[in-house]
């Protein structure tokens, strides 16, 4: 291989298709109605569904939280505390940035620690939307790890 260039693994559409079905099979579960964004390791969106009755902003909000997760290869859980670490600089500008989302709901998919997707959840509560991603992320470390 090259030095000059590199390989990154990303999720299949078939990985991707498992992992919203989850999210939605625990969005069921909770009663609520979200809309869920899987996208690549690259940022590409590549499987997305919007459930009847979730709010209509719930869809970029989604789709913001998947981007968030997958650039940055953490739940956008975690910036809360993060933010608290960084300068008032950081704290003020990077949450006005453009496609960031830095509250739950939003959680990369990882394989030998190499982001390789992310989702993101929105339209129920903060709590209820991360939990239906971390059901996503256990399915595919779950597929991961059989085949």
């Amino acid at each position: 291989m090259n030095e000059l260039v590199r390989q990154q693994s990303t999720i299949t559409l078939r990985l991707a298709m498992q992992a919203l079905q989850s999210a939605l099979d625990k969005a069921e579960e909770e009663q609520v109605h979200i809309s869920i964004v899987v996208v690549d390791a690259g940022g590409q969106p590549i499987h997305s569904a919007h459930m009847d009755m979730a709010p209509r902003q719930s869809r970029d909000i989604a789709l913001n939280k998947a981007l968030t997760a997958a650039g940055f290869g953490i739940s956008t859980k975690a910036w809360q505390e993060r933010l608290e670490k960084c300068s008032e600089g950081v704290r003020q500008g990077l949450p006005l940035q453009r496609n960031m989302a830095m509250f739950g709901g939003g959680e990369p998919f990882l394989l030998d620690g190499q982001v390789i997707g992310a989702i993101g959840v929105s339209g129920a509560s903060e709590a209820i939307d991360e939990c239906c991603a971390c059901a996503a992320v256990e399915r595919v470390r779950a597929l991961l790890i059989s085949s």
